[in-house]
């Protein structure tokens, strides 16, 4: 019985959906790299670190709008600019 009520929190937690887990705030991530990923799946990230959300949003807006139109999902922060990414 405790093994059948055990493995859904396990699998729950491990996925990171289980509430309180990996839930970091964005204002725990800065400063850091503003990235985002197309529907292509083409990530593109700033040369720098920004300082806030208000400083992230306004890289994203420096993007020529043919590929923030492509943004696939939500603008994250990076720790370290990921190899590969292109920038705007």
């Amino acid at each position: 019985m405790r093994m059948r009520t055990l493995l859904p929190v396990a699998l729950l937690t491990a996925a990171g959906l289980f509430a309180g887990v990996n839930t970091a705030t964005a204002a725990d991530k800065y400063p850091g790299f503003q990235c985002f990923k197309t529907k292509d799946r083409v990530e593109y990230c700033s040369d720098s670190k920004v300082k806030n959300h208000d400083a992230g949003v306004a890289w994203v807006k420096t993007c020529p709008n043919d590929i923030v139109g492509q943004i696939n999902g939500k603008p994250y922060v990076a720790a370290s600019r990921p190899n590969g990414a292109h920038s705007c």
